[in-house]
C-alpha cells in the first residue's frame, strides 16, 4: 500500500517536471488574452475574463482527465520520455496559430504518429539526440492509437457538452456589420499513463496491451483539448452540437481503423490522418454552410437583436439569450442602444422587458437593477452607426445631445408660434 502511494505522489510531482505543464498554461494565457483584446474592441468590455476562462473548464475536464486515466492505466498505455519530448517539440510549432483547434493535443498526438516513420534511429554527433532517437523507434503504435482514440471521443464529447462562446463583429458580403460567436474552449486535462521507470510489475492480466519492460512507473500528465468555430446563422450552443457529433463520427472512425491495426498495423497510420482530416473537415464543412446563410445577430427595424450576455448581469439573471430581440424596456419602444439605454434610465433601479425568444413567442422580463450593474444590464447588441460600439461615456453623450435638440427643437417651435400668433 505504502509503494503504491508513494508512486501516486511521485506521478503528481512528475506533473509538474514537465514542460508542457508550463507550456500549456502559457497557451492558454495567450489565447484568452487575445480573446479578451478583441471584445474590449468591439464592445468596451470584455464577456469572460482570463482567470474565469481559465477556471470555469476545469471541472469537466477533471472528470474527463479521470476518465482517461482509468483507460489509459487498464490498456498500460506507456509514453516514454523521448516521445514525451517530441510531442513537447510538436505543440511548440502549434503554439503561433493561437487558435483553440490548433492547440488540441489530439492534433499532436497525430502528428507525431505519422513522423515516427520518417526519424532516423540515430547517427547524429549527440550521443544523448541518438538515445532518444532510438528510444523513438521502440514505441509501440498501439499505445498510441489508444491515446488517440481515447483524446478524440472526450474531446467531442467536451465540444458538445461544454464548449463557450465569444461575440464579435464582423462584416457581411454586402458590407453590413453583422454579428457572430466563436463557439470554442480549451480543457487542460491531467491524465495519469504508464511511464518506463518505477517500482510497479506487470501482472500478465495487466496490463491489456504489453508493457514491454516488464516495469514502470505512473505520469500524470497534461493533455490541451479543444476545438474552434464561428457560427453567425446558428446560435452558439447549436453549433456546439452539430460541430460536436461531425467530431464524435470522427472519433469512431479513428476506433475501426485503429482496431484494424491488430490485423494490418499500417492502417495506425491511417488512424492518425483521419482525425487530422476529420477534425479539419469538421469545423470547415460547419463554416462553410453557415457562411452561406444570412447572420441571425443583425440590426433590426423593431426590437434590438441581444449578441451576446454577460455573465452575472440582469440580463443573464432574467435569462436573456443570444439571438432573442428585445422590442420593449419600460414601456417604451426600442430600436437602438440610445433609445435602450435612454429607456433604462426611466427606471434606473427597475428594468422591463419585452422580449421575442428564439422562437418568436414573445414574454415579460424584469428585475431589479443594481448599482454595479452593466450599463447596459449586460446586453451587446450591434454598433448603432454600424461603425462602433458607443461606451458608457459615449452613450451618455449621445442621449444628453439627444435631449438638448428636442429641447432646442420645442423652444424654436415655440417662438416660431408666438412670432407668428404676434404677427396675426
Amino acid at each position: 500500500m505504502g509503494s503504491v502511494l508513494l508512486e501516486a505522489l511521485t506521478a503528481v510531482g512528475r506533473l509538474f517536471l514537465h514542460p508542457l505543464t508550463y507550456i500549456f498554461v502559457l497557451g492558454l494565457f495567450l489565447y484568452h488574452i487575445k480573446r479578451v483584446k478583441r471584445e474590449r474592441r468591439h464592445f468596451h468590455t470584455k464577456v469572460h475574463d482570463v482567470v474565469s476562462a481559465l477556471l470555469s473548464p476545469v471541472p469537466k475536464a477533471l472528470i474527463a482527465g479521470f476518465t482517461a486515466a482509468v483507460v489509459f492505466v487498464v490498456t498500460g498505455v506507456e509514453l516514454s520520455y523521448a516521445l514525451l519530448l517530441l510531442f513537447t517539440a510538436v505543440w511548440l510549432l502549434q503554439l503561433p496559430f493561437q487558435h483553440a483547434s490548433w492547440y488540441s493535443f489530439t492534433v499532436t498526438a497525430a502528428v507525431s504518429m505519422l513522423l515516427l516513420p520518417f526519424l532516423p534511429a540515430g547517427g547524429t554527433d549527440s550521443a544523448w539526440l541518438n538515445g532518444m532517437l532510438a528510444s523513438l523507434q521502440e514505441v509501440n503504435m498501439l499505445h498510441l492509437g489508444v491515446l488517440l482514440v481515447t483524446l478524440m471521443l472526450l474531446e467531442a464529447v467536451l465540444f458538445r457538452t461544454a464548449a463557450s462562446s465569444s461575440p464579435l463583429l464582423q462584416n457581411s458580403p454586402r458590407g453590413k456589420m453583422v454579428g457572430a460567436h466563436t463557439v470554442s474552449n480549451l480543457w487542460l486535462m491531467p491524465a495519469v499513463v504508464l511511464f518506463p521507470a518505477g517500482g510497479t510489475v506487470s501482472q500478465g492480466w495487466w496490463p491489456l496491451l504489453d508493457g514491454g519492460t516488464g516495469t514502470f512507473g505512473f505520469m500524470l500528465i497534461p493533455f490541451l483539448l479543444g476545438y474552434q468555430v464561428k457560427a453567425q446563422s446558428s446560435y452558439p450552443d447549436v453549433a456546439s452540437e452539430r460541430v460536436g457529433a461531425r467530431l464524435f463520427v470522427t472519433a469512431l472512425l479513428t476506433g475501426v481503423f485503429f482496431a484494424a491495426s491488430f490485423f494490418m498495423p499500417v492502417m495506425i497510420y491511417a488512424a492518425a490522418a483521419v482525425v487530422l482530416l476529420g477534425r479539419v473537415s469538421a469545423g470547415w464543412a460547419f463554416e462553410a454552410a453557415d457562411r452561406r446563410s444570412v447572420s441571425i445577430y443583425t440590426a433590426r427595424e423593431n426590437g434590438l437583436t441581444v449578441l451576446g450576455v454577460l455573465p452575472g448581469s440582469t440580463a443573464e439573471k432574467l435569462n436573456i439569450l443570444p439571438g432573442e430581440t428585445i422590442v420593449k424596456t419600460n414601456g417604451v419602444q426600442v430600436e437602438t442602444q440610445a433609445a435602450f439605454y435612454e429607456a433604462l434610465q426611466q427606471s434606473s433601479a427597475y428594468a422591463k422587458l419585452e422580449v421575442v425568444d428564439r422562437d418568436g413567442e414573445k414574454r415579460i422580463a424584469q428585475a431589479s437593477i443594481y448599482e454595479n450593474d452593466h450599463y447596459l444590464i449586460g446586453c451587446l447588441f450591434i454598433p448603432d452607426d454600424e461603425n462602433t460600439n458607443l461606451s458608457l461615456r459615449g452613450l451618455r453623450s449621445l442621449v444628453v445631445l439627444r435631449q438638448d435638440r428636442r429641447e432646442t427643437a420645442g423652444a424654436d417651435e415655440e417662438k416660431e408660434n408666438t412670432h407668428e400668433e404676434k404677427s396675426s
